[in-house]
């Protein structure tokens, strides 16, 4: 593998998770973060988010795109979901490189904006996993689901940082073993 362009927000940027994939697979991994963003951004030739992409894009060597979404997308508007990840798969392609959807978790038991979604953590557990399938089974593209991992994690806080949304380092290093495990499955299978 030459490299991995990894897009998102804070869910992928935090406790340095690229750097940590790059460490596990031993390859080089860019990422191309910003707090709070959406995936359709990342895919949008008029934002300043999706230019920097498409710059990486065109100077080519990545096999493999990985992509998340925003923190609730999945479970809040999952039509809005599809079309992103569709479109950010296509862009990967057009560009010789694989993609792949990072599917965060819901927000911990507690958090406060779990009532502002006016759901529970459970609810929004299930949400986020049924949208993230959708989005990638639409798009044809391997997913890391971790949403029911999460939620069958044995101290599932242990996962979450103070703010019950953003992983732990404990949590992103889950994230980080959970992406690598299947990006040496999908190798070993071509």
């Amino acid at each position: 593998m030459r490299s991995i362009l990894m897009v998102g927000n804070s869910l992928t940027s935090a406790n340095n998770m690229p750097q940590t994939l790059a460490s596990i697979l031993d390859t080089e991994v860019v990422a191309i973060t910003r707090g709070g963003a959406r995936l359709a951004e990342f895919s949008n030739e008029k934002t300043r988010t999706g230019q920097r992409v498409r710059e990486a894009l065109s100077s080519g060597g990545f096999d493999l795109v990985i992509m998340q979404d925003m923190s609730h997308l999945a479970a809040t508007n999952p039509a809005a979901h599809v079309r992103s990840v569709a479109a950010m798969s296509k862009l990967a392609r057009s560009h010789d490189a694989s993609p792949l959807l990072y599917g965060t978790w819901g927000y911990q038991v507690g958090c406060p904006r779990l009532e502002k979604l006016g759901m529970t953590a459970e609810e929004m557990c299930e949400l986020m996993s049924v949208g993230g399938r959708q989005a990638a089974d639409a798009a044809c593209v391997p997913l890391v689901e971790m949403a029911s991992i999460a939620a069958q994690y044995e101290k599932p806080e242990d996962l979450y940082a103070a703010d019950g949304i953003h992983p732990s380092e404990a949590g992103s290093l889950l994230i980080a073993n959970r992406i690598a495990s299947l990006v040496e499955n999908l190798l070993a299978s071509r």
